[in-house]
């Protein structure tokens, strides 16, 4: 295989984190990337500890990192050359993961690890490396092999902003890997374009303008990407929705969901937008942060 950036993937030997490896194993094929699957042995700060815990702790590490790497090679053709490194680090896992991801293509990770509180909640190392990983950061819920066979599309949402045309571009590239189609989500809500209506005397929320004006926002976010990538076919929606609800309701039958870190409603450092947020907590697909 050609020697890209590393996709690493945080494994704790939870069944999200083996997903996760799985995942990433099918994504790193398809774009020719070595597999790095990162375990992190933190023991409690300023605690004097007996040798033998320090010695479990790295046992079960490797533990870990053993099957998740048997995983990562049975998940892929013997054919596909699959390089899977394995690394225990001594740092926590978030500043572990934040600072690979400087280097990394992308950064993948279960949605929860060993230890939730509750399992509808995200992940507290999803959560940190989703407002501030330098790379894409693919968060997986479930998944298996044969739920992605019968989708045959990726979504991504864009509202017209530098942040989300990152994202499309992103999209755009995982579709043309997958040979699937693209779903391009512009979803408007009765706040989008009410002051602009108040300040050219027209009615409120007239949807067939509000909508003229969408489609226009969305044509002009993909077309250059249209002819980038050719052989994509491009299903563009734009819809009178609250975007969350829109993304979520396409993802239903999608292979991933592809978001920005925040939106033309961002301000100066926000770390992670709402919309991005609550997809992340809500899609039961794989979700890709793309920051800006």
């Amino acid at each position: 295989m050609s020697t890209f950036a590393p996709t690493v993937v945080g494994v704790d030997g939870s069944s999200t984190a083996l997903d996760a490896v799985r995942w990433a194993a099918h994504d790193a094929v398809l774009h020719h990337s070595e597999l790095m699957l990162v375990s992190s042995i933190c023991p409690p700060a300023n605690a004097m500890l007996p040798t033998s815990y320090y010695e479990a702790l790295q046992s079960d590490a490797e533990r870990a990192l053993t099957e998740a790497k048997a995983l990562a090679l049975q998940a892929v053709d013997d054919s596909a050359g699959l390089h899977v490194s394995t690394s225990v680090v001594s740092q926590p896992p978030i500043p572990a993961l934040l600072e690979l991801s400087k280097t990394a293509r992308m950064v993948v990770t279960g949605s929860r690890g060993l230890g939730r509180i509750n399992r509808a909640l995200l992940g507290s190392v999803a959560s940190a490396l989703a407002s501030h990983s330098h790379s894409p950061l693919t968060v997986v819920r479930e998944w298996a092999a044969s739920d992605q066979a019968g989708r045959k599309t990726i979504v991504v949402g864009t509202d017209g902003s530098s942040a989300s045309q990152a994202a499309l571009e992103m999209a755009f590239e995982q579709a043309a890997a997958r040979g699937v189609g693209l779903t391009a989500v512009h979803a408007w809500s009765d706040g989008d374009f009410a002051l602009v209506h108040a300040n050219q005397g027209l009615e409120p929320w007239a949807w067939p303008t509000v909508r003229e004006e969408a489609e226009g926002v969305l044509e002009r976010s993909i077309g250059d990407l249209r002819q980038k990538y050719p052989h994509v076919q491009v299903r563009a929606v734009a819809v009178r929705d609250r975007p969350v609800q829109a993304l979520l309701d396409h993802a239903q039958a999608a292979q991933m969901v592809v978001v920005g870190s925040h939106g033309r409603g961002g301000f100066t450092g926000m770390l992670l937008g709402s919309t991005s947020r609550k997809v992340l907590h809500s899609a039961l697909c794989p979700v890709m942060i793309v920051p800006k």
